[in-house]
């Protein structure tokens, strides 16, 4: 039985690597990296591949098992090709365009007064909680302080056959399309942004 507990110690054992790739999420470094299949650019030293292995999956081969086997034991029938790792990040209102299907989140940590998953408006309380949604609908994380860790196992695509992203804005208002409020949230609790407490 692997415990909450017990993927936080892993976790915080675990040196994050700090990127500026996740132009959707932060046009900042942030700490986050990936673990499982990753989508590659094509380029020639890797046989011109468009999918493949994540650096870190070799980086961090306990931890790599370890998320694999706590997934296995909340939901066996479960399938996903990749798993987000996210640490300290306050994630503004976005869409995932290149997910397919059902994600699963769940946050760890000793983080308190919010940090919780907003999905089209309605938060969702995720701490050592598995809860399941769809990524290409409009999200975005509350305001916490302390540390807090989110694990997110999805399936990657580049093309998503089911929801077109074009001309597609994501506020805590709303859902926009060419500029055009398409669907519109409630979220009076949701509406601020600040910079994670030190």
């Amino acid at each position: 039985m692997i415990r909450c507990e017990q993927v936080y110690e892993e976790l915080e054992n675990t040196t994050f690597p700090k990127t500026s790739s996740r132009k959707n999420i932060s046009d900042e470094p942030i700490e986050a990296f990936v673990l499982g299949q990753v989508n590659y650019r094509g380029q020639e030293f890797l046989d011109f591949k468009t999918r493949g292995p994540s650096r870190y999956n070799k980086k961090f081969p306990q931890l790599f098992k370890l998320l694999k086997k706590f997934m296995q034991q909340h939901d066996p029938q479960f399938k996903y090709t990749t798993i987000q790792l996210n640490k300290n990040i306050i994630s503004p209102p976005h869409i995932d365009k290149n997910n397919v299907g059902p994600s699963y989140i769940i946050a760890l940590g000793d983080y308190k007064n919010g940090g919780d998953l907003v999905v089209e408006g309605k938060p969702h309380n995720i701490k050592n909680k598995f809860f399941k949604f769809d990524g290409t609908k409009g999200h975005w994380v509350t305001p916490f302080s302390g540390t807090r860790y989110s694990l997110v196992f999805f399936t990657h695509t580049f093309k998503p056959p089911h929801y077109d992203t074009r001309n597609v804005e994501v506020k805590t208002s709303g859902l926009y399309r060419n500029g055009i409020l398409v669907k519109s949230y409630k979220s009076p609790d949701t509406q601020r942004s600040h910079p994670i407490s030190p």
